[in-house]
């Protein structure tokens, strides 16, 4: 048997692991696994089993194992151009939820609609929208019934805004309002990333202009150019899309790392760069003996005095939140904070503007502030890694490693981390960090790491840091 042979039924018998590990959790639990064609339920028990750490292991090893055995056996050439076809299934995508087409297939029901009344309803020639959905369809997004005929299904479904479709193409400056967060995630991602990403070749050869300056046709940095007047539309989409990214984590995410019951009473949590605030929310919820103050721009800001007094008016007429406009690359104003919160915050910038970020903190900081950093921290798809002695006295510093012969980083079932480091430099000029990466960003701002909180189940961290 030669080497690829042996790779290919090693890469098989973990598959055949994982299903048998899902299965049987399946069968304990005396719960069905949750249908592809069926409607996506967070609410649903089989749902909430899909989040359990074993199920999410089977699961990682699965998809990691299913991508590797296709890229080992299917035609090179096939994949390198289907891959370059990609961003036609991004585009799609962005397509169907702009026109609210999953909102009218969950009002036609479990049978769908014609591709004709799917038209009619949406204002687009109905073979366009067949030919969109197919694509979609055969990428299991969406299911293609009958002939003509398509219907939501699990991944579809969780694009819906959860209102009714008249109401969406009534008003569309408000039409993410109130939901998951999701679509918008999905759309600006789509629309504003893919449109950016398409110039990275040319931006390449154009120093000093990212990817976004060349799509957008500007010179100002993306935030600038979104506090422009006409580009409301796209503030209030990431507005509602920032909490989206928190529907795909963990619901206790949050608490799966810096201890916030060990904050003593009336301690200062700085949301820095908090957009509305729903992550500093969900904490002063559970411990409401916690203070907040919510930082961003005037903009975002106004949303979060909304969505605070519609969430957690308590702590509003208790006066335990204080909203801020603040810049975060100015000094810091508040100087009694036990934390500063930055979530998805450090990816948005090259090192030497997250140093001035860290560093305005540091200069604010009391000798017992914690920072807490959430975001991604990149492993290596090298077998290789770095021999790096810094590295060793940190707790958690070191992340897990899949089974050979897949990847050590799990591969596809990773790749979201890689996608979300590009996009980030496409619209940014930002990054996602090695924990080496992080190590030196913090000494740089006189920050020392001290912890990293990785979590089973999702590729977000809790890097904690104290006063160098």
């Amino acid at each position: 048997m030669n080497k690829e042979t042996s790779t290919l039924r090693s890469l098989a018998n973990i598959i055949i692991r994982a299903v048998d590990s899902m299965e049987r959790a399946y069968v304990q639990a005396a719960l069905p696994l949750p249908s592809l064609d069926k409607f996506y339920d967070p609410g649903e028990h089989a749902e909430a089993l899909a989040q359990d750490p074993q199920v999410v292991a089977a699961s990682k090893n699965l998809v990691a194992a299913c991508a590797q055995i296709s890229a080992t056996v299917w035609n090179p050439r096939r994949v390198v151009i289907n891959h370059a076809h990609a961003y036609q299934i991004s585009s799609c995508l962005h397509a169907v939820s702009d026109f609210n087409v999953v909102e009218v297939l969950r009002e036609a029901g479990e049978n769908g609609a014609s591709v004709n009344d799917i038209g009619e309803k949406i204002g687009v020639d109905s073979g366009l929208i067949e030919r969109i959905l197919r694509l979609l369809a055969t990428h299991h997004i969406f299911r293609e019934v009958s002939p003509g005929v398509f219907a939501n299904n699990r991944i579809s479904s969780t694009l819906d805004k959860g209102k009714p479709s008249c109401e969406l193409f009534k008003n569309r400056e408000t039409r993410f309002v109130g939901s998951s967060g999701i679509a918008a995630f999905a759309e600006h991602t789509a629309d504003m990333g893919g449109k950016s990403a398409q110039y990275l070749a040319g931006s390449l050869r154009t120093p000093g202009l990212l990817p976004f300056n060349l799509g957008y046709d500007t010179k100002e940095p993306i935030f600038e150019w979104m506090e422009r007047p006409e580009s409301s539309y796209h503030v209030n989409r990431f507005a509602v899309a920032m909490p989206g990214t928190a529907a795909m984590e963990p619901e206790d995410l949050i608490f799966r790392g810096f201890d916030w019951s060990a904050l003593a009473c009336e301690s200062v949590i700085v949301d820095v760069g908090g957009g509305i605030g729903h992550v500093s929310l969900t904490v002063a919820k559970k411990y409401p003996h916690i203070r907040v103050v919510n930082q961003d721009f005037a903009s975002p800001i106004q949303i979060s005095k909304a969505h605070w007094k519609e969430c957690f008016p308590e702590h509003l007429d208790q006066r335990m939140v204080e909203f801020q406009v603040h810049d975060f690359f100015n000094p810091q104003p508040v100087k009694n904070a036990a934390v500063f919160l930055l979530r998805h915050i450090m990816h948005d910038w090259p090192d030497d503007k997250a140093v001035v970020i860290l560093r305005n903190l540091r200069e604010a900081a009391q000798q017992e502030t914690h920072l807490v950093v959430i975001e991604k921290v990149v492993p290596f798809a090298s077998t290789r890694t770095p021999d790096d002695s810094k590295m060793c006295p940190i707790r958690g510093a070191k992340p897990p490693v899949a089974e050979a012969p897949l990847l050590p980083n799990w591969g596809a079932a990773a790749a979201d981390i890689y996608l979300y480091d590009l996009t980030m430099h496409a619209l940014l000029g930002g990054i996602e960090r090695t924990a080496q990466g992080f190590y030196e960003l913090f000494a740089k701002a006189g920050w020392k790491l001290i912890e990293i909180h990785q979590s089973a189940g999702t590729q977000m961290s809790h890097i904690v840091g104290v006063p160098a």
